[in-house]
């Protein structure tokens, strides 16, 4: 027989009431209050919800009396009818009698209302919290999941309420009733019977995990931004999936395939389980692992040191990266030259920040190039200017592969630089981006004064504006048709040809002029007559 598993709203006819009253202790009373009580009562009010297994185990003409019992309207003349109908075809239908006197589907909640004296009715989408001894299993599923045009509700919640001994005060009256209900208003389910796999739509189902972590360290706020109010130490996002093993749970069931080896000794392994002392264990592994890898993280691997302790300028970023032919660029290097935040006003972000990066490139064999790279992240600018100073090289001819061909005089905007050819062991007496720059090119001894504005873009500019446009003695020897001659101190007055002309030698020397217009600078002009003097030569020092 179908189990009754929630009852409809009961529905009295409109000016007619019934109340059974906790003071009426008489069975004869009581009796004679549920037979007035069954009077009142439709049919449809104690009309059985199948399940859509159970409904398919009845036959047409089981099906046909459902539905013709229901059709009925619930008139207490017809009982009897149904009754002699329902047991032929294997019905018993005597519980049909026994439900309203009883209500003993929801036991618990129905006694709470009769001992307040309410009602005895069922609201709306109730709900009874338990089902008969024995049965050991609940499902839930939902109306849209089949098809609408159903008469039947697909929802079945099992009552598992605890049923009390005979004889109890609060239900002497309803004991025999609901023995009727556990023995033969129940159907035993299949085996094989299986529910609709469910999984519960939340807040953290929604987001993905980058979204989370973002709400969860604050990364996106004004005042962070801006550098406001005292800041707490900065929390690091963790990546939860590491360490992860498909098929491990809390449970410690080991799934041949997924965390153990399918096959052990030539046989298929069977689903087993860990007992309690190893999946401690293996948790408690788990948690060192992932505390062990926090501290790995945590670790400050020391940077190399460019030009001061907290300054980005000097540091290298090693070689750029392969081009898309396949092309590497192992012996270059990379130096970052300035790192500045640039902030734009835009309409509709407002003051979005970004990043500025000037890096110089080069082999230190006579090619070396710069380039600019913007980016929201510091890391992105670096790659991006890395990869495009590659694009835009220069070479830059080197005298004896360690010095300039001649002394460079240049203004670049506002930035005046002035170069000097130096002999080998003088070294680079620069400016620190000079001297950067210069170790990329392979200058190796080189004399450099930069006066007026020290934009760093403008000096780098300038510096490959000069450098790239010096004439070397070959190129001088061909324009003047002359021999190019260098004269060196420890060779006294003979002099050193470096360089003759490809055409004819030219007969008459090159004219000097009687006062040679040299550009002097004052600076040098007052060290060579002895008037530069030291900014520390008037100060007074305590006695000692």
């Amino acid at each position: 027989m179908p189990r009754v598993t929630q009852l409809a709203p009961f529905s009295l006819n409109p000016g007619r009431t019934a109340e059974l009253r906790p003071k009426d202790r008489d069975l004869n009373l009581v009796k004679g209050h549920l037979h007035m009580l069954k009077d009142l009562m439709t049919f449809e009010d104690v009309a059985v919800e199948f399940t859509w297994w159970e409904w398919g185990q009845l036959d047409a003409a089981q099906k046909d009396l459902y539905r013709e019992g229901l059709s009925f309207g619930g008139c207490p003349q017809h009982f009897s009818t149904l009754e002699t109908k329902g047991q032929s075809l294997g019905l018993k239908y005597d519980l049909l009698h026994s439900l309203p006197s009883g209500f003993p589907v929801s036991k618990p909640h129905v006694i709470c209302q009769l001992e307040k004296g309410e009602e005895p009715c069922m609201m709306e989408r109730e709900v009874s919290t338990g089902a008969h001894p024995g049965h050991l299993w609940s499902r839930h599923l939902y109306l849209n999941t089949f098809p609408t045009a159903s008469i039947l509700a697909w929802k079945t919640i099992p009552s598992t309420g605890h049923l009390p001994s005979p004889g109890t005060r609060n239900n002497c009256h309803f004991t025999s009733l609901t023995r009727a209900l556990q023995t033969q208003c129940c159907i035993s389910s299949p085996s094989n019977l299986m529910g609709q796999q469910y999984r519960s739509y939340s807040f953290f189902t929604k987001l993905t995990a980058d979204e989370l972590w973002k709400g969860a360290l604050a990364e996106s706020g004004a005042g962070a931004r801006k550098g406001r109010g005292k800041r707490t130490k900065k929390k690091r996002r963790k990546d939860l999936n590491r360490g992860q093993i498909i098929g491990e749970g809390r449970r410690g069931f080991l799934w041949p395939g997924l965390n153990v080896p399918l096959m052990k000794d030539g046989t298929v392994q069977t689903i087993t389980q860990r007992s309690k002392e190893e999946q401690e264990k293996v948790e408690q592994e788990m948690i060192q692992q992932r505390e062990e890898w926090d501290r790995k993280r945590k670790m400050k691997v020391k940077r190399e040191r460019g030009w001061s302790g907290n300054s980005w300028g000097g540091i290298s970023l090693g070689p750029p990266d392969p081009g898309p032919n396949g092309e590497t660029y192992d012996d270059f290097d990379t130096r970052i030259l300035e790192v500045r935040s640039v902030f734009n006003m835009t309409a509709k972000e407002g003051r979005k920040k970004s990043v500025r990066v000037l890096v110089a490139v080069g082999n230190g064999r006579g090619v070396a190039g710069f380039a600019i790279g913007k980016a929201t992240e510091r890391i992105d600018a670096f790659r991006k200017a890395k990869n495009r100073a590659v694009q835009y090289l220069h070479y830059i001819e080197r005298y004896e592969d360690h010095t300039i061909y001649h002394d460079i005089s240049l203004r670049f905007k506002r930035t005046h630089i002035k170069m000097k050819k130096q002999p080998r062991g003088y070294g680079l007496h620069c400016h620190r981006a000079i001297i950067t720059m210069c170790r990329l090119i392979g200058i190796k001894d080189m004399y450099a004064k930069v006066s007026g504005s020290i934009n760093m873009l403008n000096l780098t500019r300038g510096l490959f504006h000069g450098l790239s446009r010096q004439e070397t003695h070959q190129q001088l020897a061909d324009k003047k048709s002359l021999h190019v001659v260098e004269f060196r101190e420890e060779c006294g007055p003979l002099p050193i040809v470096v360089a003759s002309p490809h055409g004819a030698l030219r007969k008459d020397p090159e004219p000097e002029e009687d006062v040679p217009d040299i550009k002097l600078d004052w600076e040098d002009v007052k060290a060579a007559q002895g008037m530069k003097r030291s900014v520390w030569s008037g100060l007074k020092r305590a006695a000692t």
